[in-house]
């Protein structure tokens, strides 16, 4: 059963982008075509969920917005290794045949049936939305492929207005500091942490080991609300970088999907001291909420 939340948007944006568009909801929208910046690529920026919510227990009904190839599946790319067009070489999760851990998070195979309906609309010319579409929404950028592959003014354009959103990128370390303001650095260890915020950017990571979870604390990180207290994204809105103030904490959650969980049970198996003081931690914090 999907988490209660708090945030009711959906109705009032609908009518809106109903009235905008003239015409009923599309359940998958193609935001924008071109090359990747990455690598030249052809890509798609697809909105999926648009008329109907999104049935995501940890982000809640939120516009799922995607990042895929225009020639190939985010799964097929994912097998071959040719996810570097929607996932720069700075992600430590892109897939093993590219050189990285494999740990994406993403049921890429899920996405299969939103890339299809994408294509169809591409290749009938169906691209675009008007402006301020998503004004009043609640937008999650990146469900798939992180937003460094189209320039920065799509996604200003995508999400002015928006309610809520959240967004993440692995290519914090090369970007113009403007990303800062809408989009989180994704981290993958306590020294790109330290990093991130020494350059202005707020961090997030997915932790490998309850070693990293204390050293993230330390560091000033919250624990994702999502794991911490059951909130959903929908309802939290943290993870949108700079856009309402720079001083806010980061956040961190363990490293989640079926690869990326097994290979944090492996660390903390290989530490199990750093484990015990990590619950003894959680424990304590826990009591002092009383």
């Amino acid at each position: 059963m999907p988490r209660p939340t708090r945030t009711v948007w959906r109705p009032l944006w609908a009518r809106a982008a109903r009235q905008l568009t003239g015409h009923r909801l599309p359940s998958t929208l193609v935001l924008w075509t071109g090359p990747s910046a990455l690598d030249a690529t052809p890509i798609l920026i697809v909105a999926h969920r648009v008329n109907a919510p999104s049935t995501n227990d940890k982000t809640g009904d939120m516009v799922q917005v995607s990042i895929m190839r225009a020639d190939m599946s985010p799964v097929d790319a994912w097998r071959d290794g040719r996810d570097g067009a929607v996932c720069p070489a700075a992600c430590v999760h892109r897939s093993k045949s590219r050189g990285g851990n494999g740990t994406c998070y993403v049921n890429k195979a899920r996405l299969s049936s939103a890339w299809r309906a994408a294509r169809k609309l591409a290749d009938a010319g169906r691209v675009g939305v008007p402006a301020g579409m998503f004004a009043g929404a609640v937008v999650r950028v990146g469900m798939e492929g992180d937003p460094s592959a189209a320039p920065l003014h799509v996604w200003e354009a995508v999400l002015a207005g928006s309610k809520r959103h959240t967004g993440y990128t692995a290519a914090w370390r090369t970007l113009p500091a403007a990303w800062s303001r809408l989009f989180m650095a994704s981290c993958a260890s306590p020294d790109d942490v330290r990093d991130a915020q020494a350059a202005g950017w707020r961090p997030f990571t997915a932790s490998a080991s309850s070693a990293d979870d204390a050293a993230y604390a330390a560091a000033g990180l919250r624990v994702c609300l999502s794991d911490a207290a059951d909130v959903p994204c929908v309802d939290c809105g943290g993870c949108d970088g700079n856009s309402r103030g720079s001083k806010r904490a980061g956040y961190y959650l363990a490293q989640h999907g079926a690869i990326g969980a097994a290979a944090r049970k492996r660390n903390d198996q290989a530490c199990p001291a750093a484990g015990a003081i990590v619950d003894r931690i959680a424990a304590a914090r826990a009591a002092a909420r009383g």
